[in-house]
């Protein structure tokens, strides 16, 4: 094994123990501003800046002064750590490597926080799509082998769809976190592009349909869809890199 893949999981702990204050504070319900402060010992609303306010938090998950639990302990950590993995597996280098860990890096903070509230905020979206075109955009000019143009058209045709399919009830933010994971999987090939969607789409139909016959939901019942994207994004890149 690599000397990069052994590195890869211990740096994606370090990142997701900085990546844990961000998930705390996002993991609220849509139109509730950041919790950026303990509920138990600092009641106070966050401050007009929002996540300047927040400070690293340890890994148990509770809060350092009262010990009151903000969050799963060690899930942040261990979910950046598995996604690094993935990456340096896939064996990328260059700018295209940089441009997928970044989507680790916000992608596992994406999918703590999609798995408990179903909401997919802007705040990391956004920086998502902006950072992955710009990586994509710089490894291009550096002339790495992928396609910037292709990359950009399986962004638009992903945007595209998942705009008609958020008419049916799919959440925007879906639309939004798409659009970064088709760029980076259409740097790569088409192929790698529409096997992400598909993994995905199978992915969530087959937990949708184990659920119905566990009976823990029904028919009407909402699935946060972000974490299939994510996962099936990471797994189409897996196997599209042998």
């Amino acid at each position: 094994m690599a000397l990069h893949q052994l590195l890869a999981p211990l740096l994606g702990l370090v990142a997701g123990s900085a990546l844990r204050p961000v998930v705390v504070a996002l993991a609220v319900p849509a139109g509730h501003p950041p919790s950026v402060t303990c509920p138990a010992c600092s009641p106070l609303p966050p401050p007009a800046g929002g996540l300047q306010a927040l400070r690293l938090l340890p890994p148990d998950g509770r809060c350092p002064a009262c010990r009151t639990p903000l969050g799963a302990a060690w899930l942040p950590e261990v979910t950046t750590a598995a996604a690094f993995a993935a990456v340096a597996v896939g064996g990328a280098a260059g700018w295209y490597a940089a441009a997928q860990y970044w989507l680790a890096l916000l992608g596992s903070a994406l999918l703590l926080i999609d798995s408990a509230v179903q909401r997919l905020p802007n705040a990391l979206t956004l920086p998502a799509a902006i950072g992955t075109l710009t990586l994509l955009t710089v490894a291009a000019a550096h002339h790495e082998h992928g396609s910037l143009v292709r990359a950009l058209a399986a962004a638009a045709a992903a945007g595209v769809l998942f705009t008609l399919l958020a008419l049916g009830g799919m959440g925007m933010g879906d639309t939004k976190l798409a659009v970064s994971l088709s760029a980076l999987l259409g740097w790569h090939s088409w192929q790698a592009a529409f096997l992400g969607l598909v993994v995905s789409f199978l992915l969530a139909a087959a937990v949708a349909a184990y659920l119905l016959v566990a009976r823990c939901g029904t028919r009407k019942s909402t699935l946060a869809f972000g974490p299939f994207l994510i996962i099936g994004t990471l797994a189409a890149a897996l196997i599209t890199s042998t």
